[in-house]
């Protein structure tokens, strides 16, 4: 995966749990796609599906796998996460 394509897909994750994830929690991720934060977006994204309990379906673990792999981040708590339909 190349920067620019990185970047696009990381960006659009906050939009695709707009319903699932705090507003506060969205507004932090939106900065740190505006930052190019991309392993840390995709860490803390996964992080608040895992505490809060809120469902994804595996073409999202999917992405936010890819995402986590390519900016090196660890993938441990993608485990944790409620996969649904």
């Amino acid at each position: 995966m190349n920067a620019s394509e990185l970047a696009r897909r990381a960006s659009a994750l906050p939009d695709e749990f707009t319903a699932r994830l705090p507003e506060d929690t969205l507004a932090g991720l939106r900065l740190m796609a505006d930052g190019g934060e991309y392993g840390e977006l995709a860490i803390e994204l996964t992080a608040t599906l895992v505490k809060t309990g809120a469902m994804v379906n595996a073409a999202e673990l999917r992405e936010m796998r890819a995402l986590l792999e390519a900016t090196g981040m660890p993938t441990h708590l993608l485990e944790r996460l409620a996969v649904g339909d």
